[in-house]
């Protein structure tokens, strides 16, 4: 197998995740391109593809002849090859990329918003954050986020540095003062969705809402939010992480462990590495190699993977002696590089 496709099916897999569907179809790799196969490795789609993303909402990204568009379960085009660039479905819609201009296809296939933003993010309660170019001189622009809702029309002007998508009723937006080279007093703080400020910008970093709980970063200390910005955890680690299945991964800069969400060490620092809780199980790294851990902390799969992601839909990516390899939850190998 070529080493190009080989790692590519794995970093596209890292990076998009898999989503639920009625019939789970998982990307594989082969010396004739990338297809598919069923979550019990029986070819379900051909290898006939450049490139592909895993399925979401019943469409996969898939490249053909350089040019990206979104395939069905069974492989038939639901959107013609014809964009740059794509990303996976999300909430119904899917960001599509034309030279060097963003829209939205809605799950027919439909160009619902034509390519015309410089920057785009997925739909999340019926708003998308979309950056619009201004100039500033002849030569020079800066890039305002706004959101807009299906129909493209403009709900909260541009008028942010930098916008997230929604996620649990807020959306993380960062202010801030654009001269002719950067951007002073950048400051997040959260919206809803008419565009008021719910939490005031005053944090130098935020993410997401997840799990009720929002991670930023204020004068120099990293803490856990609430809803109306009220702290609930001030966390000591060198690097944190969002909560994932009421675990937050954290290190001291040498090691790996998780925190539950009274800021308790549950699993200690002891992973050279460590992703986030999903479907009950965690990959970590010991002595060079994957395995998965419980909340608990036990390792209920052995580590022995070069190479880990999360489990979704019950099948996780691994690499194992040099082959790509889908396995479940008590590390059953379902389909290997080369065995579809």
């Amino acid at each position: 197998m070529r080493r190009g496709v080989f790692f590519g099916l794995f970093l596209l897999v890292s990076y998009s995740g898999l989503y639920a569907q009625s019939q789970v179809l998982l990307p594989v790799a082969t010396p004739d391109g990338y297809g598919f196969v069923t979550s019990e490795g029986q070819l379900a789609i051909t290898p006939q593809f450049e490139r592909v993303l895993p399925f979401a909402e019943g469409r996969a990204g898939a490249q053909l002849d350089g040019r990206w568009g979104f395939v069905d379960t069974t492989g038939r085009w639901i959107v013609l090859p014809k964009y740059d660039h794509v990303f996976s479905y999300q909430n119904g819609y899917a960001r599509v990329q034309l030279g060097e201009r963003w829209g939205f296809v809605d799950s027919q296939g439909q160009e619902i918003i034509p390519p015309r933003y410089v920057a785009a993010r997925d739909f999340a309660q019926g708003l998308a954050p979309v950056g619009f170019a201004q100039k500033l001189l002849v030569v020079m622009r800066r890039t305002r986020w706004g959101f807009v809702n299906s129909t493209g029309e403009l709900v909260i002007p541009p008028q942010f540095t930098q916008a997230l998508s929604f996620s649990e009723g807020l959306a993380a937006v960062e202010t801030g003062e654009q001269t002719l080279f950067v951007t002073t007093e950048r400051r997040w703080g959260f919206i809803d969705s008419t565009g008021r400020w719910v939490i005031p910008p005053r944090y130098s970093s935020a993410r997401s809402f997840s799990e009720g709980l929002a991670l930023v970063r204020e004068g120099g200390r990293t803490l856990f939010i609430d809803k109306q910005g009220n702290v609930v955890l001030e966390v000591p680690y060198r690097q944190v992480f969002s909560f994932a299945e009421g675990r937050a991964r954290v290190s001291d800069g040498t090691a790996w462990g998780f925190i539950d969400r009274t800021g308790a060490l549950v699993i200690p620092l002891r992973y050279e590495q460590a992703l986030d809780f999903s479907e009950g199980l965690a990959a970590v790294r010991i002595g060079g190699r994957w395995g998965y851990i419980n909340p608990e902390g036990d390792l209920v799969i052995p580590a022995r993977y070069e190479q880990a992601r999360p489990f979704t839909q019950g099948r996780a990516l691994v690499v194992e002696q040099g082959r790509l390899t889908y396995i479940d939850p008590v590390g059953r190998v379902y389909w290997q590089a080369g065995t579809p």
